[in-house]
């Protein structure tokens, strides 16, 4: 016996596993113990097409129909887990948590589900246009165990022959027939009742957008003539859409927009009877109000549509979210009222407003601890949502932060990385355009187009290396295209870099280093930025949902032509001010998508970017550097740690190393997030992060390929890591917890990059774990 040798406490998972699984597998056969002699378990739900029947893919069909039957069937495992934890008349315990958590409770046979479903599938095969459908049904049972088949026939699929509308000269069958060119039923396509229904809603939404403020959805109507074509390979029908006349009038009328009553402080707990205030008159708005909240010039702007215009419910939806996007409302109710001069139809408004919260303190923690180091980072921030009168937002924070305890190697010396950081930042944001520029013609009717003015001061100590100055000015517009779509532009972004109080190593590491030299140069950054946003995320409408984000910015172009024309012989690189400015171009995008379950949802992330220096800079500068690891990006690796497959130090850890920035950068996330215990707002979550960055800018790849990208070499590169998490989640308010783990080291030698063979070395796990605290999901 090897005495020295110690035994791995996981040598036995692999064999205690099987056993588990093996329980599982096998214990279908222990459900039925459990059972009372008139219960049958609903086991499977079977769709069988006739062989003579005429189906249209089939397949899809299929599966929408068993989609469609109800109850669903249990899952082996959670029914197993139901029965075999915990007890129905106990709540406390592991084994009840369990059974409650994870269980799931037995689903029966029952005859009225069996006919509820006949009558489903048979409408639902009638509203694709089978008009002929028959469905009937067969059982099979077992001792406990019932399997339901349902057969279906049917004569074939109907198309649309022929679309009639109205031939009248009513004002609703001419609004018809100006927009018969947008129908969502044509001629040749396959019978829909949904695509009625969409239609019908179609034709009324334009109706009420032209001024026809009381036309609603039932007052259009189909007939369809199933027999239209009846051959054996062919059946077609037609369809008459019809309107129904106004109870009591002629026609329908087309009404225009009244007068505007606004009431800017109205509070709901109150009867509006008893809310007397004072009254002003600003152009056609009567406002009513105790205080003044919001200047009435602002009321005006957000307000669409003025007196007599033609009513549109379109507009008015935009006047609401107008209102929402100044954020100083909580609630916005509209109503009308008729009111008729002559031949003339009216709709006086009445726009109600109830002020929400309208100043806001927050504060925010992260922390990341790894192996001899610990870091901690506090912001505080302030927020006032109607600052000068007229809905203009001051944001102010300040954050401070400082790690301690990291070690690195350069230039043959082991360095301190204690590091000490005070960020300070102001941004006002003004609810229009503030330049008189045609960019606002264009902008969606359904937000508020803003301007944006930033200020930033960044300082960061690191005693052993350097102190740092980062100062920004920002200037820009953001708008909403659409409801997905949004806008954000910088016409000016400037910033200020300087680099003091350099350490002899620091110093003399940079000499060694004259591409990193030039990234820690007292630098001007001169430049514009574009950042477009897609979504088609609903808050009151969960379902799956993705968000891309696409960025490009430039800086340093138009000062470099100017210099070059101006000072065509001075040496390059040019100054202004006595300074460098740096001349790059950066891409990035994120997309992200989230597949949401009841309790559950799926989310994976894919971002990126490269930054290329060129004619007055042959690096990007530090701050527009890219890097990887911290608590929201390569969780199982220290932040900055990561670049190609290169590491300063013979070390399996890579954190001795110096930051590792670079100009490229590629990152894959995936995670499993779940409810753990909702009593508690628990929330679980598995994770893997799959990523690395690369240096492109100003190095030789002959010297120093382990830095750089090459598209031969990178998918070896990517580092990975996995995790589990756990998250306190009170609805806007998110406290995570992170566990990760490298699996995946690119800086080792290949072959012996992945991790698995030392998940059982208690010391390897101890010296490689990464815990972090954050408030917010990472993406």
């Amino acid at each position: 016996m090897n005495k020295g040798k110690k035994t791995v406490p996981g040598k036995y998972f692999y064999y205690w596993a099987f056993i588990y699984l093996a329980s599982i597998l096998f214990s279908g056969c222990s459900v039925s113990k459990h059972l009372q002699p008139d219960e049958k378990l609903y086991h499977q739900t079977n769709i069988i097409f006739d062989e003579n029947a005429k189906i249209v893919s089939e397949s899809q069909l299929k599966y929408n129909l068993e989609e469609l039957s109800q109850p669903k069937p249990n899952s082996k495992l959670w029914l197993w887990v139901y029965y075999n934890f915990g007890k129905p008349d106990k709540t406390k315990g592991i084994g009840n948590f369990i059974r409650k958590r994870f269980g799931q409770p037995p689903v029966f046979y029952e005859q009225p589900d069996v006919d509820r479903n006949v009558l489903a599938l048979k409408k639902y095969l009638i509203d694709q246009g089978y008009f002929s459908a028959r469905v009937r049904y067969d059982t099979s049972q077992t001792d406990h165990q019932v399997d339901v088949t349902y057969y279906i026939d049917a004569d074939g699929r109907h198309r649309i022959r022929n679309l009639y509308y109205p031939e009248d000269s009513s004002n609703i069958a001419t609004l018809i027939k100006d927009i018969d060119g947008q129908t969502y039923l044509k001629s040749g396509e396959y019978y829909s009742l949904t695509k009625l229904v969409s239609e019908r809603s179609r034709i009324a939404i334009e109706a009420r957008n032209r001024g026809y403020f009381d036309f609603k959805d039932d007052r259009i109507f189909f007939f369809v003539d199933t027999n239209a074509v009846k051959k054996p390979d062919s059946l077609a029908s037609d369809i008459w859409l019809e309107v129904k006349r106004p109870e009591k009038e002629a026609d329908y009328k087309k009404y225009h927009i009244g007068r505007t009553y606004v009431y800017p402080n109205f509070d709901l707990a109150k009867s509006s009877a008893i809310q007397i205030q004072d009254s002003l008159i600003y152009k056609d708005l009567i406002i009513y109000q105790t205080n003044q909240i919001i200047r009435p010039k602002t009321l005006r702007s957000s307000i669409v549509q003025k007196l007599g215009d033609t009513f549109s419910e379109e507009r008015q939806i935009a006047t609401s979210n107008h209102l929402l996007d100044l954020g100083i409302y909580k609630f916005v109710n509209q109503k009308y009222k008729i009111r008729e001069i002559g031949d003339t139809s009216f709709l006086d408004r009445y726009i109600y407003l109830t002020p929400g919260k309208v100043q806001n303190v927050g504060a925010a923690l992260e922390t990341t601890t790894r192996p001899g180091a610990f870091g901690v980072s506090i912001r505080g921030s302030y927020s006032h949502n109607n600052i000068f009168g007229g809905a203009e937002r001051l944001d102010l924070s300040l954050a401070t932060g400082f790690e301690r305890g990291g070690k690195f190697a350069i230039s043959d010396d082991t360095l301190s990385n204690n590091l000490r950081e005070i960020t300070a930042r102001a941004d006002l944001s003004i609810p229009r355009f503030l330049l008189p520029f045609g960019l606002g013609q264009n902008t969606s009717s359904f937000h508020v187009p803003r301007t944006r003015i930033g200020l930033l001061a960044n300082y960061q100590d690191r005693p052993a290396l350097f102190t740092l100055y980062n100062y920004r000015f920002t200037f820009g517009y953001d708008w909403d295209e659409t409801r997905r779509k949004r806008h954000q532009v910088n016409l000016i972004a400037f910033n200020t870099l300087r680099i003091a109080g350099q350490s002899e190593t620091f110093q003399r590491f940079l000499t060694e280093n004259p591409l990193l030299q030039r990234s820690f140069s007292n630098l001007l950054i001169l430049g514009s930025s574009y950042t477009y946003t897609l979504t088609n995320q609903e808050i009151n409408r969960p379902r799956n949902y993705y968000f891309f984000l696409g960025q490009l910015e430039a800086s340093g172009n138009s000062t470099y032509l100017l210099k070059r024309i101006s000072s065509p012989k001075t040496e390059e690189p040019y100054r202004i001010f006595g300074r460098e400015f740096s001349q790059f171009t950066k891409v990035d995008f994120d997309f992200r998508y989230n597949w949401l379950g009841k309790k559950s949802n799926l989310v994976t992330k894919i971002s990126g970017g490269v930054g290329l220096a060129y004619s007055n800079s042959i690096s990007l500068p530090i701050i527009k550097q890219y890097y990887a690891g911290g608590a929201s990006s390569m969780r199982g690796f220290p932040i900055r740690s990561l670049l190609g497959s290169s590491s300063t130090s013979s070390s399996d850890v890579a954190q001795s190393s110096f930051d590792q920035t670079g100009d490229l950068k590629l990152e894959w996330n995936i995670e499993y997030r779940f409810d753990l215990w909702q009593d508690l707002y628990l929330k679980g979550a598995v994770f893997t992060d799959i990523g690395n960055v690369w240096k492109v800018n100003g190095i030789d790849y002959e010297s120093d390929p382990k830095k750089v990208f090459a598209a031969d070499r990178f998918l070896s590169e990517l580092a990975v890591a996995g995790g589990f998490g756990v998250r306190v989640d009170i609805q806007y308010f998110v406290l995570r917890f992170d566990l990760g783990v490298p699996l995946k080291k690119p800086y080792l030698d290949k072959g012996n990059r992945w991790t698995f063979n030392k998940m059982g070395n208690s010391g390897w796990i101890r010296n490689n774990l990464i815990y972090n605290i954050a408030l917010g999901y990472p993406f």
